[in-house]
């Protein structure tokens, strides 16, 4: 199965549930992406901040804020979680900060921390389902599978609309081998992001796990149509080893 890196797999997340108030913070974030991409980070930062103390709950300042500021050195994790940290003190609404501090935590196996800012962040905002998205991506990761569970449930109950909540229920599911609740939810991540190669494999890598043959090529055919990298991967992904010698396999990964 396909696996998301964390971080990247809850950044896809956020970009469903944000919303902006208005016109106006739409057109202050696109003039700091702009300003930021002119060599101004300070005043790409300026703006960011302004919004961050305006909209304690709009999750796009604070990730503007960390492309500009973050650091990639080898402890450029410890320094942004400092720096948000420093943030947290200016803006304690900001629902935003903690919650990419959290994420950065979560990223880098500071998972006893991470977990007590999801608690925080759903006693905040308790009808945020991406919030009991990112609870059950951090349980999982440190194998609370249970609690994975009910939380990912929870998210697709507040935001049935996420295609990427339904997506995590479906791999919870084919990891602990409920194969049908599984295809189940992965049908349905397909339904709502039709155009997501990654969900249409890994629907496929739980045929494969439960034995449907037919579907799991089927699955993995598109899946490899859409993007061809999927080729590679699956003649390594264990999920699909029980058909490494078939023919059909072999002709859809090009082998």
């Amino acid at each position: 199965m396909k696996t998301p890196m964390f971080l990247f797999c809850a950044v896809i997340s956020l970009s469903f549930n944000l919303k902006t108030q208005g016109q106006t913070v739409d057109e202050e974030l696109t003039k700091a992406q702009a300003l930021f991409k002119e060599g101004k980070p300070e005043e790409a930062t300026n703006i960011y901040l302004g919004l961050m103390e305006k909209y304690p709950k709009n999750r796009e300042a604070v990730q503007g804020w960390l492309i500009v500021n973050m650091k990639r050195t080898p402890t450029g994790e410890q320094d942004a979680i400092k720096q948000l940290e420093e943030l947290e003190l200016k803006y304690p609404d900001n629902t935003g900060i903690l919650f990419f501090k959290t994420f950065i935590q979560a990223e880098y196996n500071q998972m006893d921390d991470a977990l007590k800012n999801t608690e925080k962040l759903i006693t905040v905002e308790p009808e945020d389902g991406l919030n009991w998205l990112f609870r059950g991506q951090v349980l999982e990761g440190a194998g609370r599978n249970e609690e994975a569970l009910t939380a990912y449930q929870k998210s697709t109950t507040l935001t049935p609309e996420n295609a990427d909540s339904w997506q995590n229920l479906a791999g919870l599911h084919t990891k602990t081998g409920h194969f049908d609740e599984a295809i189940s939810c992965f049908n349905k991540a397909v339904e709502l992001a039709p155009n997501q190669p990654v969900f249409i494999y890994n629907r496929g890598c739980c045929y494969c796990r439960k034995g449907d043959k037919e579907n799991a090529l089927a699955d993995l055919r598109k899946a490899v149509n859409m993007n061809p990298q999927f080729k590679s991967h699956a003649q390594t992904d264990s999920d699909f080893q029980s058909l490494w010698e078939d023919a059909d396999f072999k002709k859809i990964v090009g082998l």
